[in-house]
């Protein structure tokens, strides 16, 4: 497995720990005000968390298949997901 795909599979499970801090503070506040902000955004965050844990395990189980001019750009995609899922936790809390 190439280092740059294993960096990104670690990117992706860092991305999933913090979306399900993110779904957990949304679900709080949605349940204590019952408004429907909160509640869109805890269902993007665990989407989004559903997301980035089937991208790890695919990363983890498929790369025999991906070609190794494909994982840069994968590698560049988790970084900026990272980043972006990093800054909203940042504002949330």
């Amino acid at each position: 497995m190439p280092p740059l795909l294993s960096l990104a599979i670690v990117l992706y499970s860092i991305n999933s720990v913090l979306l399900a801090a993110l779904a957990y503070v949304y679900g709080r506040t949605a349940l204590s005000t019952r408004a429907k902000y909160p509640l869109g955004l805890f269902v993007f965050s665990t989407l989004l968390l559903l997301h980035s844990g089937g991208t790890a395990a695919a990363y983890l189980f498929l790369s025999p298949y991906f070609l190794e001019e494909a994982v840069p750009s994968m590698f560049i995609m988790a970084v900026f997901e990272l980043v972006g899922v990093g800054f909203l936790l940042r504002i949330t809390l």
